[in-house]
């Protein structure tokens, strides 16, 4: 019976559970859960795959720019001094984005939705109009006009339109939250070893299938490549989030010259850096995913300064020097390879 046991044991070793997964669409990207199964946990599929679903299309409600009737487009489209009682998660969200606008001294703001439309769209009278063409200096200037976090005018639930041409884009940072209130959602449902995704954005908890710390992998900044098909590295990631934000996959490109779709709001341009990608680890995915776009605008010697003085923050920098791969780490990063 003892031999029986130890041989199962071995077996149960060399052969790791299946996961328990479930997928679905959400904020113009997909989501995916993996669940390692136990024998004390009873799993009902399309039970949770429903609340999950409800859950995401309240985020998507409130602050999907998107969509004409979510909260945070009803005031994107409202006149100078009008008001709109939002709700306690896009309160939160929207608090949490001021915090990150303060901390990176601008680097982060979520205001900037006026240079990124602008540079989106590219010049509005050029030549040809199928051919992208980078907007004019002063075009970018008129639209830096708009952008400042510091007049974002929230009392408690309570959001007034500052100018008339305030705007607000919560996407670099409410798939980040999207991603806690799943795995909140999953705790509280009694899983216990779980990791959660959205659009390349993770949480975990507890254990992977083999019993160790889930293991992530930071993809190689190569222009062409899809998620995950050339690895550059491998985290460690336990009871933590981790989010990566890059310009090598999303940028335009005229006369040979790349231009990043990450904007830098300091300066209503786009980014021009050896940056290729930044991964964050954090205690919570929207702060992770919030701080991951802001690296990227800042230069590492500042950004890691930042990270090195913020409790349970690790940081990962992926640049390119003359062809060159090259990456930079904060103290604590946990690189497993």
């Amino acid at each position: 019976m003892l031999g029986f046991l130890f041989i199962a044991w071995v077996l149960g070793c060399s052969q790791p559970k299946q996961y328990i997964e479930i997928h679905g669409k959400t904020m113009g990207t997909s989501y995916s859960i993996r669940i390692v199964p136990s024998i004390d946990l009873q799993i009902n599929k399309e039970e949770i795959q429903f609340g999950l679903d409800s859950l995401l299309s309240e985020i998507d409600r409130q602050m999907s720019t998107y969509r004409l009737d979510s909260e945070i487009s009803i005031f994107n489209s409202m006149n100078k001094n009008e008001a709109i009682h939002i709700s306690d998660e896009f309160a939160i969200v929207l608090k949490r984005a001021i915090y990150w606008g303060e901390m990176t001294k601008g680097a982060f703001d979520v205001s900037v939705l006026p240079s990124i439309l602008l540079w989106r769209k590219g010049k509005p009278d050029r030549e040809y109009p199928d051919q992208w063409e980078p907007p004019t200096d002063l075009e970018s200037v008129m639209e830096m006009v708009k952008v400042d976090f510091k007049k974002i005018n929230l009392n408690q639930n309570n959001l007034i339109k500052s100018f008339s041409d305030q705007t607000i884009d919560l996407n670099a940072i409410a798939k980040g939250w999207g991603v806690d209130q799943i795995f909140e959602y999953m705790r509280d449902a009694g899983m216990k070893n779980f990791m959660v995704e959205i659009g390349g954005e993770v949480r975990t908890l507890g254990k992977n299938n083999k019993g160790s710390h889930w293991k992530i992998g930071i993809d190689k900044p190569m222009i062409g490549t899809v998620p995950g098909e050339e690895i550059y590295s491998v985290v460690s990631v336990s009871n933590q989030a981790m989010a990566t934000s890059g310009n090598y996959r999303n940028f335009q490109e005229y006369n040979n010259v790349k231009y990043s779709h990450i904007i830098d709001p300091r300066t209503g341009q786009p980014t021009q850096s050896n940056i290729t990608s930044v991964t964050v680890i954090a205690p919570n995915c929207m702060d992770a995913d919030a701080l991951a776009t802001a690296l990227n605008v800042m230069d590492v010697k500042e950004g890691k300064a930042l990270v090195e003085s913020l409790d349970g923050i690790e940081a990962f920098w992926i640049t390119k020097e003359k062809g060159h791969v090259r990456s930079v780490a904060t103290s604590g990063m946990p690189i497993d390879n």
